[in-house]
């Protein structure tokens, strides 16, 4: 049980380190194009970028409770060649909002960390 709890860590950091990079990736590309000389123009895109992250997130999860009745209609012939394991982790992380709201909290933490250290 230990190892899967760990795991289940270690993929959902991998994917907030993944979602940074991207993201600042862009910010970097967008900062190169407007031609930002100043380390505060891009420590101000980065914490808005967290921000904006770490709202997307939040939102996730109203989303998710507000459309609980659409997951509660999925048809079985899509899962015909679904294993009955294979269903199950469909079903949850179809429906499981929690593991957005994380991402995009440790994404936002992230970038907003990036940004002091720029600053």
């Amino acid at each position: 049980m230990k190892r899967l709890v760990m795991m289940t860590v270690l993929k959902m950091c991998g994917e907030a380190v993944l979602l940074t990079i991207f993201v600042g990736i862009v910010i970097g590309i967008i900062g190169n194009l407007n031609k930002w000389d100043a380390p505060h123009e891009y420590s101000n895109a980065f914490s808005i970028a967290g921000f904006l992250v770490i709202i997307a997130g939040a939102s996730s999860r109203l989303g998710a409770g507000q459309e609980w009745s659409n997951s509660q209609r999925l048809f079985a012939e899509s899962f015909r060649d679904m294993s009955p394991g294979e269903r199950a982790n469909f079903i949850l992380d179809a429906s499981s909002s929690a593991r957005l709201v994380i991402l995009g909290l440790l994404s936002g933490i992230l970038l907003i960390l990036i940004s002091v250290l720029i600053w």
